[in-house]
């Protein structure tokens, strides 16, 4: 892999090189370790960074078989760090193989190819990180702003103890409130909660706390499966039941669930958020895998494609209230959604707002260059080329903003392939202002700038 990795025309190189390279990185959507990045955290050893944490690599380690024992269970470090090594080169051709030698050469100025022996590696990678904090790993990367998840109770002491770092309201957990959420948002707002429109007076407390953090983003998964049902005049009856600890059947959580989520989006609306709405993703798929790696430990897969009148009906009924539709990014989990998503773009608009509903990145198990290149196919054809608000990383890993270098030159490679067939101009500073808006513009003007 060298220097011109992905590129192979001058001219993807000379959009890489002069535009896309050093454009600073906005990430408006991840899992970063928040609290490690506040305390600054040395990371233990190069398992601990590289391999235990993340997801991605578990999921690969699993399809070759390794026993996982050496994934998430009791191995060493060492033990664990060596089975991911000895997976890499059967993982030619997955994104995995490429990100793995970018975050070596990025941040330890490591090669790791030609592949050598594992202990040697692991030695040599933990003299290099040895001292390094994890702010001295993002460091790396020319990161402006990033947008770590947290939930609506979550501490925000450790957001803005780094430059750019704010949070990014993750809000699953308030469709369905357990009694501990009430009671701490209560504790934390300091109101008491006996009602369904008291607890959204308390929700709109709290996030006056998180845009005063900085937060601009919000976030929901609509995962395989999900339906919308507009008000039938039952959902205080529903809470009600809820704060008294009963069980809703499915029919009355849906209920309650959609509506909840509606009045979120009026709150978001209220309060400036960018809703992004992660569509798709089928979670439930191996119980046994579940129980050993917990609720995010790589075995969720794409599920069928988006229920597009549920998901228009809750866009429609949203965009009617007092505060309007909130600016909305639909990603996809499932592919073959990608001409969907892109068409919503046009269904929904606000005057004055540029790309008022977008579609966010290729996204999860799609942020590969297949994937990347169908999404932008879709999106050039049913939207706005240049409105495209570009990568985020969604991820757990410190390591993780490589990705937006390989989206970068994913990018340009694309567009030098449009233009060898005629299908974009050959006018470099038109390609040129595309790029910079895709890379960074974009997502620039959503944090308040040009």
């Amino acid at each position: 892999m060298n220097t011109d990795f992905l590129l192979t025309t001058p001219l993807a190189k000379k959009l890489y090189s002069e535009v896309a390279r050093d454009l600073p990185i906005i990430d408006y959507h991840n899992h970063l370790p928040v609290g490690d990045i506040s305390k600054n955290i040395k990371p233990e050893n190069i398992a601990k960074l590289w391999v235990t944490s993340d997801p991605y690599k578990h999921r690969a380690m699993r399809i070759l078989g390794i026993p996982e024992k050496y994934i998430t269970g009791d191995a060493s470090d060492f033990e664990k760090f060596e089975k991911w090594y000895a997976s890499l080169p059967r993982l030619i051709g997955n994104p995995l193989f490429d990100w793995s030698i970018m975050e070596m050469r990025t941040v330890f100025d490591f090669e790791l190819l030609p592949l050598t022996n594992a202990k040697e590696v692991w030695d040599e990678l933990n003299h290099r990180l040895s001292g390094m904090s994890a702010r001295d790993i993002l460091g790396k990367f020319n990161i402006e702003y990033s947008a770590p998840c947290a939930s609506l109770c979550d501490d925000l002491s450790p957001f803005n103890t780094a430059s750019g770092l704010c949070p990014s309201l993750r809000g699953d957990d308030l469709l369905s409130p357990a009694p501990e959420l009430i009671t701490k948002l209560e504790e934390l707002t300091k109101t008491g909660i006996s009602t369904l429109q008291s607890y959204l007076d308390a929700i709109d407390i709290r996030l006056a706390a998180f845009k005063n953090t900085g937060c601009i983003f919000s976030d929901h998964a609509l995962d395989n499966g999900f339906d919308y049902a507009d008000d039938d005049g039952a959902n205080e009856k529903r809470f009600a039941a809820l704060l008294h600890g009963d069980k809703l059947c499915h029919s009355d959580a849906s209920f309650l669930r959609s509506y909840v989520l509606k009045a979120l989006f009026a709150l978001y609306a209220k309060h400036g958020f960018t809703v992004q709405l992660h569509i798709g993703a089928q979670r439930s798929t191996s119980t046994r895998l579940r129980t050993l790696a917990g609720a995010a430990g790589g075995y969720a897969a794409a599920g069928s494609c988006a229920d597009v009148t549920a998901l228009t009906t809750l866009l429609d009924s949203a965009e009617k209230g007092e505060y309007g539709l909130p600016r909305i990014l639909l990603f996809t989990l499932n592919p073959a959604d990608n001409a969907v998503m892109a068409t919503l773009c046009g269904s929904y608009s606000k005057d004055g707002e540029e790309a008022f509903v977008s579609q966010g990145p290729a996204w999860w198990w799609c942020d590969h260059y297949q994937g990347i290149c169908d999404m932008l196919d879709n999106f050039m054809c049913h939207s706005v080329l240049s409105s495209f608000i570009g990568m985020t990383t969604d991820s757990r890993s410190l390591l993780s903003f490589v990705r937006h270098d390989y989206f970068r030159r994913v990018l340009c490679e694309w567009i030098s392939d449009k233009v060898s067939k005629n299908r974009l101009p050959e006018d470099f500073n038109l390609l040129a202002d595309t790029v910079s808006r895709i890379c960074y513009k974009n997502a620039k003007r959503l944090l308040g700038g040009n």
